[in-house]
């Protein structure tokens, strides 16, 4: 009894998320300059990503290893 009630809250909290999602994502599609700024976002986030992860590429390149230089 006690497992089919998580269950239940999981499945309901699910369809809950997933109808909101939908909600969001049709509004966006209805307002064309919302989805060029979600795009502009999205490309932004990306683009910090790929600038970190080479950054710490980078400086990994640099670090001594316990005080000896490499």
């Amino acid at each position: 009894m006690k497992d089919t009630g998580l269950y239940l809250i999981i499945a309901g909290v699910a369809v809950f998320v997933l109808v909101f999602i939908g909600k969001i994502f049709s509004f966006i599609a209805n307002n064309p300059i919302l989805g060029l700024a979600l795009l502009a976002i999205i490309c932004g986030v990306i683009l910090l990503l790929l600038n970190m992860i080479k950054e710490t590429k980078q400086s990994k390149k640099d670090e001594p290893f316990r005080g000896i230089n490499k």
